[in-house]
């Protein structure tokens, strides 16, 4: 709901001056306001992130300080010039400092999820470093694996070992390897081992120290089975429907319905649209292939690729890039049976009906082991990547995954869990 200034104005001025009563009623109204994206401005131009940090310092055990941070997660959500003027008023260091409350305060939930959305950005990842929020996080994790802080903290690790090496080198320093081997390990079906995962998966990303280190913790293995999990559901036909794009022309061409799976030891997108019976194994061994396989075209998934999910049964997945690139076939030219040959990139392609979260989550997993291969140095098919991993919430709220093309390494950062404004 959007509120009109004068509003918002008189909220913020009790905020400012109002008794611990009116204090506490002016934060849950900005709370609610703070959901409408046409209200995050006004507020911060009302001056009320100012006076929302100032209730930080109402002390860990106030109910004052735990609505204060909550309401400044959801004014940083999706809001870079809030995110912003938390960091230059010194919200970052405030909230870390709540983290000293213990996993059992509600305080030290509530900053979790704040510090976990100011973690997009390398400026807002270094001013965590400074602010000594890392041994913070770190020493959360011991919280045990079915916990909410244990989840939290793991999640920010994960968007923090996303930035630079110096931070990758701090979280090894500060003692946090051991203690994500350990999530990995002792409880791999908790949401915690899968968010242990992403932060070891960015901790060995182009750093040698941090590789061996994981090793000897013996994380490797653990590792690597737990992002091999659910790789079936990825093998069984899926109806879809094509996409492409001719490049001489730049033209779009809807091709027919037809039905695709993919290929977990190459990172393979496997597409027939030719109609044939007997089961779709397009890359099994050759006494089980069908006619079918004959004509299945395939694309490599090690591309910048963006997965988005548009209802819970459908799935699609877009190749374009600026530049209208495409993903190539693995064999670049079809031939058109009249000794003429055209090349034609991958669009987009929409699955459905189907699982859409688990076929996403199966299809991360699949990269990020195949990006993990390559940095232990494993065998791994030819054409597998450096990429960081990006999942966020689309602006309508659909849940996105992005894989970046190398070039673009620096300006991403791996973040499975981008908490909404609520």
């Amino acid at each position: 709901m959007q509120a009109d200034t004068d509003t918002i104005y008189r909220w913020v001025e009790w905020l400012k001056s109002g008794s611990d009563e009116e204090q506490y009623q002016s934060a849950m109204a900005l709370r609610a306001l703070a959901g409408d994206a046409g209200n995050k401005h006004l507020i911060r131009e009302a001056g009320g992130i100012e006076a929302l940090l100032r209730l930080l310092d109402s002390g860990p055990d106030s109910i004052l300080t735990v609505v204060g941070a909550e309401t400044l997660s959801c004014l940083a959500a999706d809001d870079p010039a809030n995110r912003d003027m938390i960091r230059e008023f010194g919200g970052i260091q405030s909230l870390v400092n709540l983290l000293a409350a213990g996993p059992e305060a509600e305080c030290t939930h509530r900053a979790l999820l704040a510090l976990r959305i100011l973690t997009d950005k390398e400026t807002d990842r270094l001013a965590i470093l400074k602010a000594g929020g890392i041994a913070q996080l770190v020493s959360l994790l011991a919280a045990g694996p079915d916990s909410e802080v244990t989840e939290y903290a793991a999640a920010a690790l994960g968007n923090l070992a996303a930035g630079s090496q110096q931070i990758k080198d701090a979280i090894r320093q500060s003692g946090g390897i051991k203690p994500l081997v350990r999530l990995l390990r002792d409880d791999p079906d908790e949401i915690s081992a899968e968010l242990a995962a992403v932060v070891l998966r960015n901790l060995a990303l182009q750093n040698a120290v941090n590789r061996a280190a994981i090793k000897d913790a013996g994380g490797l293995q653990p590792l690597l089975r737990l992002l091999s999990m659910g790789q079936e559901k990825l093998v069984y036909p899926l109806t879809c429907e094509v996409v492409y794009n001719d490049i001489a022309s730049g033209q779009a061409h809807r091709g027919s319905a037809g039905q695709c799976c993919f290929d977990p030891h190459r990172g393979h997108l496997c597409v027939a649209l030719k109609p044939s019976g007997g089961p779709f194994a397009c890359f099994g061994g050759s006494k089980h292939q069908s006619p079918r396989d004959k004509h299945a075209e395939r694309y490599s998934l090690l591309r910048k690729l963006t997965i988005t999910e548009p209802s819970p049964n459908v799935l699609e997945l877009n190749f374009t890039v600026a530049d209208k690139e495409g993903a190539p076939r693995i064999a670049e030219q079809q031939n058109l049976g009249s000794g003429k040959t055209k090349q034609r990139r991958l669009e987009r392609i929409a699955i459905s009906p189907c699982s859409a979260t688990e076929i996403k989550g199966a299809i991360m997993r699949m990269l990020t082991r195949m990006h993990l291969e390559r940095e232990f140095k494993l065998s791994v098919p030819n054409g597998a990547g450096k990429q960081n991993l990006v999942s966020t919430p689309s602006a309508s709220g659909q849940s996105m995954a992005h894989f970046p093309m190398e070039a673009d390494l620096e300006r991403h950062a791996l973040q499975p869990i981008q908490p909404s404004a609520a």
